[in-house]
């Protein structure tokens, strides 16, 4: 990797006239002469000064890492700062953080998983006096998956084709159907995943399953399902107790296993199941009155699948059509009415009932059915075209119908049903 050392020798040779702006192994970053406000006393800018840690070229690094560095020396006694630059570009652009008194930072906000960056620090006195230190590169760890669970067995029953969110600093769990066929309407939460309250063990709108969940406007809103028919009943509630029904019919058909995601400031309702695989797209700001957006999506009708909000679009992960293989295909818009295919065929095996998570800048799949079994691989993708896997076989079993969601910097699976049986178990991955 380049560094700082020729930027550093003109620094050396002009330091009186000349001052550097940014961390840059690019000549042309140097700035136009500074002008001493005392032409009686000519400034000095601060020492050339080597970066500790983060270690040049350093993997495995932590997602809060602390970096450090060698006090800068200024020849005239000046007080000296340093910005601190952490880019994914090089030369990096973006301030950390800037006008730091100390030689180390320790970082309180996560920097992505399995990410590339660029580091380095400018000293600065007070006279206008610019020192760049070298560019340092660094690559973070990958995603963490523990041996063992949170908890193995929650308060709430064994279940599966739940769903959850995050809601007030808390994770919530709504209904579902359980190992006696029963299906469910019960509320819970938690605010670590390992001890659970129940917020009510019968919410006002009716047991189901293969239902969604979103939050909107401060409220948890359920959506549709199976209670033993298909459902397009739409449901509020500010505080996961007392539950307010928007619509008992909503413009789009009753139907289970689609999807849901916020996006724009809406809701939005993705293809799923009426007796006939869909592919048409919904929208609502209010819950109450629905748009359709278009009622044939560039992708086939499916259910199963997954949706997302990523980098300002609507994303539709896989799913099954009706046929075999199951889908692995990705797709996305800015609108819920025209959809690109990121790709055909994702590296990842077609499958359904996965789950689906943005989380550290990235799409994440977790687990679900293939053609050939339960999975509990874990994939993720910066742009939803290349894919890569994280674990072919992580500690918690195989699964599908399961539950995903990010909360407190983690991605927690729960529950779901394996080759045993149904499970209320709950993963923290980081």
């Amino acid at each position: 990797m380049k560094t700082k050392n020729k930027l550093a020798d003109i620094l050396m040779i002009l330091m009186v006239t000349v001052f550097v702006t940014s961390c840059s192994n690019d000549d042309n970053n140097i700035s136009e002469p500074v002008t001493n406000p005392d032409p009686t006393e000519e400034n000095k800018s601060p020492e050339i000064f080597n970066l500790i840690a983060v270690a040049d070229g350093e993997v495995n690094v932590n997602v809060k890492p602390v970096f450090s560095w060698e006090k800068a020396i200024d020849p005239d006694g000046d007080s000296v700062t340093y910005d601190l630059y952490i880019d994914v570009k090089n030369p990096p652009e973006a301030i950390y953080s800037e006008n730091l008194n100390t030689v180390s930072f320790e970082v309180t906000e996560r920097l992505g998983i399995s990410k590339d960056y660029y580091w380095c620090v400018m000293a600065k006195d007070k006279k206008g006096g610019n020192t760049p230190s070298a560019i340092h590169s660094f690559k973070t760890r990958d995603l963490r998956i523990p041996n063992a669970p949170i908890t193995a067995k929650v308060p709430f029953s064994e279940r599966s084709s739940h769903t959850s969110i995050e809601f007030n600093g808390k994770i919530w769990v709504i209904g579902g159907i359980n190992d006696d066929n029963q299906r469910l309407h019960d509320v819970w939460n938690s605010e670590d995943g390992e001890n659970w309250i129940e917020v009510t063990p019968s919410a006002q709108f009716s047991a189901r399953s293969n239902h969604t969940s979103v939050v909107l406007d401060n409220k948890i809103w359920v959506i549709g399902g199976n209670n033993g028919q298909r459902l397009n009943d739409v449901w509020y509630s500010k505080d996961g107790k007392d539950w307010i029904e928007a619509t008992p019919s909503a413009q789009f058909s009753a139907r289970n296993s689609h999807t849901s995601v916020v996006f724009d400031n809406k809701i939005w309702v993705i293809g799923g199941n009426n007796g006939q695989r869909l592919n048409d797209v919904w929208y609502s700001k209010d819950g109450k009155d629905w748009i359709e957006a278009t009622a044939n999506a560039q992708f086939s009708g499916r259910q199963g699948h997954t949706s997302v909000e990523f980098d300002d679009k609507i994303w539709v992960i896989g799913g099954y059509d009706g046929n075999f293989p199951f889908l692995n295909d990705v797709w996305y818009s800015n609108d819920g009415k025209d959809w690109t295919k990121a790709t055909k065929s994702a590296q990842f095996s077609g499958r359904f009932i996965h789950t689906s998570v943005v989380f550290a800048d990235k799409l994440w799949v977790i687990g679900g059915e293939d053609d050939d079994d339960f999975q509990n691989d874990v994939w993720y993708s910066a742009n939803g075209t290349e894919w890569y896997q994280v674990a072919n076989d992580a500690s918690f079993s195989e699964r599908s119908t399961h539950i995903s969601v990010v909360f407190d910097d983690k991605i927690w699976v729960i529950g779901g049903i394996d080759g045993s049986g149904y499970l209320n178990d709950v993963w923290a991955l980081e």
